[in-house]
């Protein structure tokens, strides 16, 4: 296995703030990798790294950053793509932006195309513009941007009319999918490429990646993804990296172990130190004879309980709180539906009852009308047609996408606190404001620094604690774990899980969904559908309506008189050009060769002496198993030319 690049010595630091302290990281090449950790704490600042945007701290001894020049091309997939920079790019065009090279290329050839327009006979524009299309080819634009339009339709991007910066989250998010999986670079860094996106979506996206061969690594807070597309997880906590090989599940098993010996650990340190104490408390006369060593014994006693204090998982106390209210029915909709003005009907025959136990997941793709259904159930629309019964005055808050603004030049203690050193939470009670932020996961050092130096999910935590002092007797989270880490939407997911009163999610977290929802809504064909249970309940239905859809699309696009003979089909749909057909009388002989090749080099490994720990050896292993894996993928290649070349060939015989 290559190495694609080797980091040592990584030290970091903001301030008072510590990111990396002595870290370190291996990336080999073929890994697939989850990156975790809390929210502030240097995975972006690892991808900046990476990409040679941040440099570390001068170190002793010094920061080393190997790089395996043929594999280490890293290409970045950022959280939001900077639109407004480029609003002069189309949709068919926006994967130009993440390539200044060839955007520059491309630019020039545009002007080229205007003048030549104008003055057609300009040789030397003619002869800037071959060069140019060279520059083009040779930097390999064509395949790029080929491949990116193929992922723009396989995601359901086909109207490249609209402006990007008009589009919504989550076409925009299919934009920047469509330039990562298209890209050359053997190494690519994901930022939380899910959010934002719908379940059938993602489900694409990780059948996408799990057929990708390259080395990736992959932030995100969607857990059933980052079990299913990766093989090593790697974990900053506290300014180190640590890597467990393995899937997230299996990680999450480790962590478990982990924290069982730890509390063992930390129990036999506490009756130690019990036992010291009592010694250290003895009277005057036995405080002349103490050992010295027993006495340093007992201080290092007491920063190991610390230290393993400090390992320990912390529990997060988010505390929602409920009106108090008895009624059980809070909102019945009954035969329902509705339209915007001069639009076609949004949503149909809408049964639903909210009642104030129930927890539902939402579900749907974008733009099936779960926000709409969310505002009729609260009174902010009106049915067109049915009746909506609510209970009186009922309070519905809502947690959404738009997040109010925080004013960033104020700290987590003054606008949670509001100029008090107490918050007043909506059952009565009180809490210091240290204390309430601290159950929020915000350390005693980030409660006075300010907003304006914390991270997005740093800041999305905050909202969340300011959000959670109101009451409510229905609460409405509209994708609740977007930014937000993995360590806190466990936590929250476990408050919405013991929460006992009335709450709908929509989101596209799996395992979110699984685990705080007893049923589920599926908004999908302008219906409501109800299901009992979470995700997993609804799955194999969503796969099903998958299946339809793709049915329906490959009817709608075969001939309207075709029979499922292709006799009838017009010939000049299926000629083989003349360049295909000479192609076509070679290919063969090429997969021949191509077999013969992969069967000469498997021989090569199986005369290799692995009983040697010889370094010749080794490097002939490395060798051979990437002059096989290239060997492969070329065969792989051959065979769907082949089968192209050969189903047209069949049909006009």
């Amino acid at each position: 296995m290559s190495i694609v690049c080797n980091l040592q010595n990584i030290n970091l630091s903001f301030g008072q703030k510590v990111i990396f302290d002595d870290a370190k990281i291996t990336i080999n090449q073929g890994d697939r990798i989850g990156l975790i950790g809390l929210n502030g704490h240097g995975k972006s600042t690892l991808f900046n790294i990476l990409m040679g945007t941040v440099t570390p701290d001068i170190s002793t001894p010094p920061f080393i950053f190997d790089k395996n020049t043929d594999l280490f091309k890293p290409f970045l997939v950022p959280q939001e793509m900077e639109v407004s920079k480029f609003s002069d790019l189309s949709i068919s065009d926006f994967w130009l932006s993440f390539y200044p090279e060839i955007y520059s290329v491309h630019k020039q050839l545009k002007e080229i195309e205007t003048s030549l327009m104008e003055d057609y006979t300009n040789e030397k524009l003619i002869n800037k513009q071959q060069a140019l299309l060279e520059r083009y080819e040779h930097l390999g634009a064509w395949d790029i941007e080929n491949s990116y339009m193929s992922y723009l339709s396989h995601f359901g991007l086909a109207d490249h009319s609209t402006p990007v910066a008009k589009l919504s989250g989550g076409e925009q998010k299919k934009i920047a999918l469509s330039i990562g999986l298209s890209t050359k670079s053997e190494l690519i860094l994901w930022d939380e490429p899910t959010n934002h996106l719908d379940v059938e979506t993602i489900e694409k996206f990780e059948d996408e990646l799990k057929n990708l061969n390259k080395t990736y690594m992959i932030i995100s807070h969607d857990r059933y993804l980052l079990n299913y597309v990766t093989d090593r997880i790697i974990h900053i906590e506290r300014g180190s990296i640590n890597s467990f090989k393995g899937t997230y599940l299996q990680y999450l098993e480790y962590l478990e172990e982990k924290e069982k010996e730890l509390a063992k650990n930390l129990d036999k340190l506490q009756n130690k130190h019990r036992r010291e104490l009592a010694w250290m408390r003895q009277g005057i006369k036995a405080r002349g004879t103490r050992s010295k060593k027993r006495v340093e014994g007992f201080h290092n006693i007491k920063d190991d309980i610390q230290n393993l204090k400090s390992r320990a998982k912390k529990v997060v106390d988010l505390s929602l709180q409920h009106s108090g209210r008895k009624s059980k029915q809070l909102i019945e909709i009954t035969e329902g539906s509705f339209a915007y003005k001069d639009n076609d009907t949004l949503l149909e025959n809408i049964n639903l009852l909210v009642t104030k136990t129930d927890k539902v997941a939402l579900m749907g793709p974008n733009g099936a009308g779960k926000s709409t259904l969310l505002k009729l159930l609260s009174g902010e629309l009106e049915l067109s047609e049915g009746k909506r019964k609510a209970l009186d005055e009922l309070k519905v808050i809502t947690f959404d996408q738009k997040r109010e603004s925080l004013d960033e030049s104020k700290t987590p203690f003054e606008i949670v606190g509001d100029g008090q050193d107490f918050v007043h939470l909506s059952d009565g009670s009180t809490k210091h404001v240290m204390s309430y932020l601290e159950s929020f996961l915000f350390g005693r050092d980030q409660i006075n620094r300010p907003i304006s130096t914390m991270s997005g999910g740093e800041k999305n935590r905050l909202q969340l604690a300011m959000f959670m002092k109101q009451s409510a007797d229905l609460w409405i989270f509209d994708e609740p774990t977007n930014d937000l880490d993995i360590e806190t939407i466990e936590l929250l997911e476990k408050e919405l899980a013991d929460y006992k009163a009335g709450v709908i999610i929509v989101g596209h977290d799996r395992a979110f969904l699984d685990n705080t929802c007893k049923t589920s809504w599926l908004v999908h064909d302008k219906q409501v559908e109800v299901f009992e249970g979470g995700y997993s309940q609804v799955a194999p239905y969503i796969q099903a309506l998958e299946l339809e859809k793709r049915e329906r699309e490959q009817n709608q696009r075969k001939p309207k008189n075709s029979s499922s003979n292709s006799d009838n089909e017009d010939p000049k749909d299926v000629k083989l050009s003349y360049k295909e057909k000479e192609r076509f009388k070679v290919i063969e002989s090429e997969i021949e060769s191509s077999e013969n090749e992969i069967e000469m080099l498997k021989s090569d490994l199986a005369m290799i002496d692995f009983s040697t720990n010889d370094t010749e050896a080794n490097k002939k292993l490395q060798k051979l198993n990437f002059q096989l894996k290239k060997a492969e993928e070329k065969l792989d290649d051959l065979f769907k030319e082949w089968e192209e070349l050969e189903s047209k060939s069949s049909q006009l015989k």
